[in-house]
């Protein structure tokens, strides 16, 4: 039990420093951003790209070899003027962004548990699976406006030399996939210890 106690409050201030850094960085994002008109307008997306066969290699000078070396692009970054689809997914982010904070909230009340030694309790349960849950459903909003943008990079953006890849998977769904599996096995302990508990 003292193992799961410390695991807990190593989890508090890992979410303490985690929030703080995440905080600070879409403080200065913000802030930087505020003065850009066009961020009402347009999107800022990352592409990742691959030559094909008509590039004709570019170079760049290597102060060690003395002379130029061919490069080319794997990744850039552009805008795009968004979709009414990316518009509509922007909207629902924010019922679900307060749902991902009471997610949140339920993870710190789940870990205070464990820390007074209250594990195997129906209480956890709801909360792992309002956390677990509300992270898969943002997650899949964000796959959503993810696609979205990859469509409309497809459609508006020509570089020549270059095509855009393939639209992959952006998010660990299968560590959510597992999360959510480990909570589905944590729920059906918790009634099995409720069920040996009424019997005993």
């Amino acid at each position: 039990m003292k193992k799961i106690q410390i695991l807990a409050i190593l989890v508090i201030v890992a979410l303490v420093f985690t929030g703080l850094k995440g905080g600070i960085e879409g403080a200065v994002d913000g802030w930087n951003q505020a003065g850009d008109s066009r961020e009402f307008d347009f999107s800022t997306v990352n592409v990742a790209v691959k030559a094909d066969e008509t590039l004709i290699a570019d170079s760049l000078f290597n102060s060690v070899a003395k002379r130029n070396i061919p490069y080319c692009i794997e990744t850039l970054e552009t805008q795009v003027e968004e979709s009414v689809w990316g518009v509509v997914l922007n909207i629902l982010m924010f019922p679900v962004a307060f749902a991902g904070l009471y997610g949140f909230f339920c993870l710190i009340k789940m870990v205070m548990a464990v820390t007074r030694r209250e594990v195997f309790i129906r209480d956890n349960v709801f909360r792992m699976r309002v956390f677990i849950y509300t992270i898969i459903l943002m997650g899949i909003l964000l796959e959503l406006k993810q696609y979205c943008q990859y469509c409309d990079v497809v459609s508006q953006i020509h570089l020549a030399g270059y095509e855009i890849e393939s639209y992959w998977l952006k998010y660990p769904w299968f560590y959510f996939l597992i999360l959510a599996l480990f909570t589905e096995i944590f729920a059906i302990g918790v009634k099995i210890k409720e069920e040996q508990d009424l019997t005993v």
